[in-house]
């Protein structure tokens, strides 16, 4: 038995990618200030992004 699943999708997939030092620096302070995870973060930026990018 796993992780029990937090919110409506199981979380079952990994990415992993380079960035600079100070990308992380700006993640680890934006998870500092709201509080949410740097997967949530994550999550947030690509959904705004892709919904922006989708408009009709």
């Amino acid at each position: 038995m796993g992780r029990p699943i937090v919110g409506s999708e199981p979380r079952d997939k990994m990415i992993g990618f380079r960035v600079m030092a100070t990308t992380v620096n700006k993640l680890n302070k934006c998870a500092e200030i709201t509080g949410a995870t740097k997967t949530e973060l994550l999550e947030r930026m690509i959904d705004a992004l892709y919904d922006n990018l989708t408009k009709k």
